[in-house]
C-alpha cells in the first residue's frame, strides 16, 4: 500500500479467495506440449487401429503399379533435331505460323525469327549442317513442302528453314 496517500475504501477489501498460480518455467511448459502430443498421437493411431480392424478400414495401398515402368512416347528419331524457321521475306507472322505448324506435326522447333540480313530471300531453302541430316531435311519436305535442301555451315541448327517469297 503507498504510504503517501491517506486510505480509502478500496484500501480496505480483503484479498481474493483462491490459491495464486506462480509461473510456469520453460521446461515446465515443454513438459506439457509433449504429454499433449503424445496423448494426442496416441489417441489417433488408437483410432485408425481400430477403425482398420474392426470397420473394415478403408482402401489397401497398391504398390504394384510402381514397378511398371511407364511407356515410352514414340518420337520420330528424324525430328528430334534442332529445328530454326528463319522468316527471309519479312512478313509479321509468317516464322511463327510456320514454326507452330512443324512443332503440330512433331518437329524440335526451337527458334522462329526475322533474318537479320536485310536481304529478302527469293526462294525457300532448307539448310542442314551435315549430310548424315539429309534424310531429316527429306522428311521436314514431306510437312513443310517441296523445296531445296543445301548442306551449309550457314547456320548453327542442325536444321534451317528459310521462307523465301515462293513460300506458301
Amino acid at each position: 500500500m503507498a504510504e503517501n496517500f491517506p486510505p480509502d475504501e478500496f484500501d480496505q477489501v480483503a484479498p481474493a479467495p483462491g490459491r495464486r498460480r506462480a509461473r510456469r518455467s520453460a521446461g515446465k511448459k515443454f513438459l506439457e506440449f509433449v504429454t499433449y502430443f503424445s496423448v494426442s498421437a496416441i489417441l489417433a493411431g488408437g483410432g485408425l487401429f481400430g477403425y482398420q480392424t474392426f470397420l473394415g478400414g478403408g482402401t489397401k495401398l497398391d504398390f504394384s503399379s510402381l514397378n511398371t515402368p511407364a511407356p515410352k512416347p514414340s518420337v520420330d528419331p528424324l525430328r528430334i533435331n534442332e529445328t530454326k524457321v528463319v522468316d527471309g521475306v519479312g512478313q509479321v507472322g509468317l516464322a511463327g505460323t510456320v514454326a507452330r505448324k512443324l512443332i503440330d506435326k512433331g518437329w524440335n522447333v526451337v527458334t522462329a525469327a526475322n533474318s537479320d540480313t536485310g536481304v529478302p530471300a527469293t526462294n525457300t531453302v532448307i539448310y542442314i549442317n551435315s549430310a548424315q541430316l539429309n534424310d531429316a531435311a527429306k522428311a521436314l519436305t514431306g510437312d513443310l513442302g517441296n523445296y531445296a535442301i543445301e548442306v551449309s555451315n550457314q547456320y548453327i541448327d542442325p536444321i534451317t528453314v528459310v521462307l523465301g517469297a515462293d513460300y506458301k
